[in-house]
Parts: C-alpha cells; structure tokens; sequence
C-alpha cells in the first residue's frame, strides 16, 4: 500500500517539494541497512553536499515488501540485499524504509575517569598552569592527523534521520526540480545561529559585566546561553545581569568535577539542581551541558523523571538540527541541540604538527568552514566558548572569537537565537512566535 506524505506528520519544521509517496506493506526485513545511490553522478553530488558517501552511512529501519514494476527505477537500494530503499515510477518518488524509524539516537555511556575515583579530588584544583597544558597534550596526542582541519570541519556530522531528509531533498531536486532549503527557520531565515558558554569556575561570576567574552558580545548585539554549575549559584541574583541583558542560564553540573554522569553522583547533582532557581516552573525551558561532555543514560532518565524543567541538552556533537535523545531504547522529552561547530580549544588539540603562529589563524578557517556549510544547507550554526582564563578568553583565542562573531554578523538571513528560543520554535511551544 502506498501512502501520500509530506512529513507533516512528524511535527518538525521541515519541507518537501511536493509530497512522497511512501510503502506501508509488509515488513521484509528490520536491519541495518547501507543505502547504495545507483546514479554516479547522484551519489557524487550528495557527497559534496553533506561530506558523507551514502554507503559508508548505515541506517537502522524497516524495509517494506516492494514488487517492482518494469518501468520503476531504483534510485537507491541496500548494499546488503539489493532492496530497493528509494524508487521513481511515473515521476513520483517512493520510499520504501520506515523514515520515522531513522529518527532513534542512542547513545553509550561515557567511560568513568579514572580520577573522578579519588575521594574528593576536583580536577579544578589542579593549578591551571600544570592541569591545561596537561590537557593540551593529551587531547593533542589522541587529536594528532594529517590534512587539512578545515577540510575536515567541511564536513557535516549527520544523524540517521538528517541522512535520510537530505537524501530525499537531494533525489527531488534532480528528479522534481526542487532546489529549496529542506529545514525552516522564522521568517524566511536561512539557518539560525546560537552561543553557548561554559562557566566552569566562579572567575566569570565575579568579573560580570567586565568580562571580556561578555562584553565582546554585547559588542556584536549576541544573546547567548551560559551553563553555570549550581555549587557556583547564589540565587538568581548571581546571574541577574545575564537575565536583564537577554542571555539565558542553563545547568553545568554541580561542581564541575566530571563525576556528574555516575552512580551515586547523578543523584546528588540532580537534587542540588531541583532546589536551584533554573528547576523553578517560570525558567522552562532549562537547558544543560555536562562537564568534559560526559554522559549516561542514567543521568538523562533521572532528569526526566525529577526535573521536568530541564528539557533540552546541548552535549553532543552530532547532527546539525535538533532532535530528541533516546533513553534505553524509548525517545526521551530531552531535545539535543547539538554543537555543530568546533570549539577553539578542540580545534587548538588537532593542530599538533602547525607551527604555533599559524594555530590561532587555522582555529578560525576551521569555524568558518563549517559554518559555510552549515550555511549552505540550512542548519544550525551553535559555538561553544568558555569564558575561563586559560581558554576562550586567552587574548589570540578572545581575538578569534570576535572575528568570528563580526563574520557571522556580516552573513545575510540568520536567525540570532538562544538555545531556549530555539528549543520553543522547533517543538512548537505556544511562548514562540516569529514574528
């Protein structure tokens, strides 16, 4: 049986040229599948797009019953078994895979630190002039390659269901002439742009107004998302500035010691959150960003289930769009924001082998390349900085963050944002209105 769809039914602010027609006969198999594109030229056009060959981009759905018809062809099909995914009959285009099955993330917890066993050690206590440029030189030496970075930031870091939109959008626009941008933004915005900030310690809660990424910001007329441990939160006067001024507070843990993902810590951590001002009902909706980026399934169920108003998280580096965490095998209500370009110090790690003088210099091409593809496609555009000393607002790594934020002010149609703000448009909540 084949269906009309547009994907309206989703309830994401995405759009198709026309609808699709898509299969709901029997199931003939539920795997993964690696999507082969049948059509050279096709398959080397959606890898310039996205950066991905479609067969190295294995998908987990279902796959229909399809008898095909002499005239049908198959645009792409499973490498596994020649089933045919995506088929043309009659100039219609037909999907024969279960697409809202794309749409499942799952994640593996985090490894546990070996330090966060030590009773009581704070890997902040370490002073800052031996513990960064300790960190440097591990994540440099797991970071280390050849190539360019900024050819490897030109690259997209799709989701399942993000690979399959853009390769429906792709086979519409050779097959229907559609050339349109496949994700909306307000207003006719080509794509959105968000900052996000990480408080790690109480220097920037001290500095306030002075602080020099804040005021560089102010300078470029940026609200943005800060994410403060609750152990550095007085009360809401604490970040009253960031509130009057247009900024948002989100949750960073307790006491940024990498101990938050864990047995019994979760829970001690989620308490200190839910007797904090970001847990009270007129914050909704509370974002979060875990220390060091790590993470358990444990973690995100128990906020579910305690704190209903945390609601999105902003802790993954995959995807380009927002989607929704699953949680042990069940799509959770926390929507993933994900951070789509490389932070500074993340790219500083992976320029081992450039000289020195030409790091600061190729942290930026790096941003700015995969901003332009991000650009290109419609998404979002999300940075992280940390307004620490010994990062983000060292003086070369302040001066690229201002160049950067002057590039994008200088882009045309895009959606300026909090992550809180993008949270309510892409779920629909009825606070929103573009406008």
């Amino acid at each position: 049986m084949l269906e009309t769809s547009d994907l309206k039914e989703l309830g994401l602010p995405i759009r198709l040229s026309r609808p699709i027609r898509i299969n709901s006969a029997r199931t003939v198999a539920e795997v993964i599948v690696r999507p082969t594109i049948t059509s050279k030229e096709l398959n080397e056009d959606f890898a310039e797009i996205t950066g991905v060959a479609s067969e190295g981009f294995p998908l987990s759905t279902r796959v229909f019953e399809f008898d095909l018809q002499e005239s049908d062809h198959v645009i792409v099909r499973a490498a596994e078994n020649s089933l045919p995914l995506i088929v043309c009959r009659d100039g219609e285009v037909i999907v024969n895979f279960d697409i809202p099955a794309t749409q499942a993330f799952h994640f593996a917890d985090s490894k546990r630190p070996i330090y966060t066993y030590l009773p009581g050690f704070n890997i902040h206590k370490i002073p800052t002039m031996i513990r960064r440029p300790l960190s440097n030189f591990v994540q440099s030496v797991y970071s280390r390659r050849k190539g360019s970075v900024a050819h490897d930031y030109s690259k997209l870091p799709l989701t399942s269901f993000e690979f399959v939109i853009f390769l429906l959008n792709k086979v519409l626009a050779r097959h229907l002439e559609y050339k349109d941008r496949v994700f909306q933004w307000p207003s006719g915005k080509r794509a959105v742009f968000v900052s996000l900030h990480d408080v790690d310690t109480g220097g920037f809660l001290g500095r306030r107004e002075r602080d020099p990424l804040f005021r560089i910001e102010e300078k470029h007329q940026i609200h943005s998302t800060w994410f403060i441990p609750t152990g550095l939160l007085t009360g809401k006067k604490a970040v009253e500035f960031l509130l009057q001024s247009g900024n948002e507070v989100g949750w960073h843990g307790d006491k940024h010691d990498h101990r938050l993902p864990f047995k019994p810590f979760a829970e001690q951590r989620v308490e200190a959150l839910k007797k904090s001002f970001l847990a009270e009902p007129e914050n909704f909706p509370t974002g979060m960003r875990t220390p060091k980026l790590l993470k358990s399934n444990h973690l995100f169920n128990l906020l579910e289930r305690s704190c209903p108003a945390l609601r999105y998280d902003t802790s993954f580096s995959e995807g380009i769009v927002p989607y929704y965490l699953w949680l042990n095998g069940r799509q959770s209500k926390i929507l993933e924001i994900p951070i789509t370009v490389p932070t500074d110090i993340g790219v500083y790690n992976k320029l081992h082998g450039i000289p020195r003088s030409r790091r600061y210099e190729a942290i930026l091409e790096a941003q700015i390349a995969r901003t332009r593809k991000l650009m290109e496609v419609g998404a979002v555009i999300s940075i992280v900085t940390h307004p620490e000393k010994d990062l983000s607002e060292r003086p070369e790594l302040l001066d690229i963050y201002d160049q950067y934020l002057l590039y994008i002010k200088s882009c045309p149609d895009i959606w300026f944002a909090t992550a809180g703000e993008l949270f309510r448009y892409w779920t629909g909540d009825s606070w929103y209105s573009a406008g």
